[in-house]
């Protein structure tokens, strides 16, 4: 019979797991609905979204944005299906985009000084990266 300490430390390691692939499933839905609103609502997304003003001119960015957005959602994607596989590799793609969310936050505040990239931004990316560090390390036990 299983010892209940190993019963309890399985079940805290695959919470771990769980926890990564449900934040990683957040973002994707939050960059899926964001994308979508900027490639086939930019004017509306822009002005309500970011208060600036739209000029045809910017449709270029709008769609360049939107379907960055799109490619950001399938990375994510896929590293909640490889992490569902355990395979490492989604893991690894998991942090990896948390590691752009952090760079994507500070790089936004210390160029236009707007707190909320890293409240938003920063944060999302660094809980992702603890949660995908403590998601690799049941994976490497599990592996053995």
């Amino acid at each position: 019979m299983n010892n209940p300490s190993i019963q309890s430390k399985n079940a805290i390691k695959k919470t771990w797991r769980h926890l990564f692939i449900g934040i990683l499933a957040i973002q994707a839905i939050l960059e899926f609905v964001v994308g979508s609103l900027i490639l086939f609502a930019f004017p509306t997304a822009l002005e309500t979204g970011f208060g600036i003003s739209y000029s045809s001119e910017l449709d270029a960015l709008g769609i360049a944005l939107g379907l960055y957005l799109f490619l950001l959602t399938a990375l994510i994607v896929l590293s909640i299906l490889w992490t569902t596989k355990a395979k490492y590799s989604g893991i690894t793609l998991g942090i990896v985009v948390g590691i752009f969310l952090v760079a994507f936050g500070l790089v936004t505040f210390f160029k236009l000084g707007d707190f909320n990239a890293i409240l938003v931004d920063g944060v999302r990316g660094l809980v992702t990266i603890i949660l995908g560090y403590l998601a690799g390390k049941e994976l490497k036990q599990q592996i053995g």
